[in-house]
């Protein structure tokens, strides 16, 4: 397979899902994710790859030399956010198939080959995110991602079966724990542009603190019910909102991040005071302590303010920072410099399949420049220079590894 066959898999996959604009609305268990998986699926058939999926819809190719050897896993996603880019996920899980594909086989290989395309590593429509690897690492039950609903109620096992991936269907048996874990992924931020580097290895990632929140005011009419008689649940959100977006500036500058991204509002009607409004707020940090900090002034300072409102925090959970793999992070940069490409050490601020896999497996996760860092965006971009870099990296990686 040649450069130009990669480029030319990459726009015919890019075309599931596809918005006018150039991005991707794929969601996980969805017809776009669905027509995605089975051009994957026709993908590795024609290529030699052998086609599974396990009970939670990941779906894997395998390319086994010996029985006898474990498997070197490589991939990423293909599901999408809601009006998302079309090189967040799918750019990884196309790589790897290339690579695992093209690489050429030694006498006494040490490894098989197993690419993998993680199932809702976005969260945009079940939750938690990153769930498929998730499962695979022993980290969620498979029941409880199974049991997962989307806003509709629409469960992920009812979805994975409407989109024709039941769960259970033919799971890939390794009879021994994974060789390792290999991910390329775009940059998702403009480091590597405004420094003129071609790659960067992931050494650690930033912790994460995800709380669901519900503000219960009282159902009312818009006309006749008076101002002070009002318990607005959507106004005291917004003060949560916005407390949220002004917390960063209590702490040194770029330390912390947080947002709101998903709020639910009920009855939604434009004649009734909002008597309930379900949030999620995210909290990120690199260091543990400030983030617990962070977290407990969100808590008991912002939430604890509200009067007028019942204000309750319905589930939390914390993705704490770690350390992503230092040895892996060391191979890769030696690859890359053997291919003549810049690299350097960097800390990723999303959560990736690599960064779940890092606690169970060795780990190499990679990053290749984003233009101007846009991401979870139709605007998203890579030019086709940095995406080929990739592919030759994550090659070299995996002929290293045979």
């Amino acid at each position: 397979m040649t450069r130009a066959d990669f480029l030319a898999d990459f726009r015919e996959l890019s075309a599931l899902g596809a918005l006018p604009s150039g991005g991707l609305h794929r969601l996980a268990g969805g017809a776009a994710d669905g027509e995605a998986r089975r051009w994957l699926i026709s993908w590795f058939r024609e290529h030699g790859l052998d086609p599974r999926v396990d009970r939670v819809g990941n779906v894997f190719g395998l390319r086994e030399f010996d029985p006898a050897l474990p498997y070197l896993l490589l991939g990423s996603h293909l599901d999408s956010q809601p009006s998302g880019g079309r090189f967040d996920g799918q750019y990884g899980v196309l790589a790897a198939a290339h690579a695992a594909a093209s690489v050429v086989v030694p006498t006494r290989p040490r490894v098989n080959l197993a690419v993998v395309s993680w199932t809702n590593e976005e969260g945009a429509r079940f939750a938690p995110s990153v769930m498929g690897s998730s499962v695979f690492g022993g980290d969620l039950p498979a029941e409880a991602a199974l049991a997962a609903t989307d806003d509709l109620g629409i469960t992920l096992a009812q979805a994975l079966a409407d989109i024709g991936m039941p769960a259970g269907l033919a799971p890939p048996i390794f009879h021994l724990p994974p060789a390792g874990y290999l991910e390329v992924h775009v940059e998702q931020g403009r480091y590597l542009e405004d420094h003129g580097l071609n790659i960067a290895a992931v050494d650690r990632c930033w912790g994460a603190a995800k709380l669901s929140v519900e503000v219960r005011g009282e159902q009312a009419h818009t006309g006749p019910t008076v101002m002070a008689d009002r318990r607005d649940a959507l106004v005291a959100a917004a003060r949560l909102v916005t407390g949220l977006a002004e917390l960063p500036e209590r702490f040194p500058p770029g330390l912390i991040h947080t947002s709101v991204g998903w709020l639910q509002v009920l009855p939604n009607s434009p004649n009734v005071v909002p008597a309930l409004v379900r949030l999620r707020a995210e909290i990120r940090c690199e260091d543990p302590a400030l983030l617990a900090e962070a977290t407990r002034v969100f808590e008991h300072e912002l939430c604890a303010a509200e009067s007028v409102c019942e204000v309750v925090i319905t589930q939390r959970s914390l993705r704490p920072a770690a350390v992503v793999d230092a040895e892996g992070a060391r191979r890769v940069l030696e690859a890359a410099e053997s291919l003549g490409l810049t690299a350097v050490l960097r800390p990723t601020i999303a959560g990736h399949d690599a960064v779940v896999l890092s606690r169970h497996m060795p780990t190499s996760l990679f990053f290749i420049p984003s233009a101007g860092g846009i991401t979870h965006n139709e605007r998203e971009f890579t030019a086709d220079r940095d995406l080929l870099n990739g592919v030759d990296l994550l090659r070299e990686l995996v002929q290293r590894t045979l």
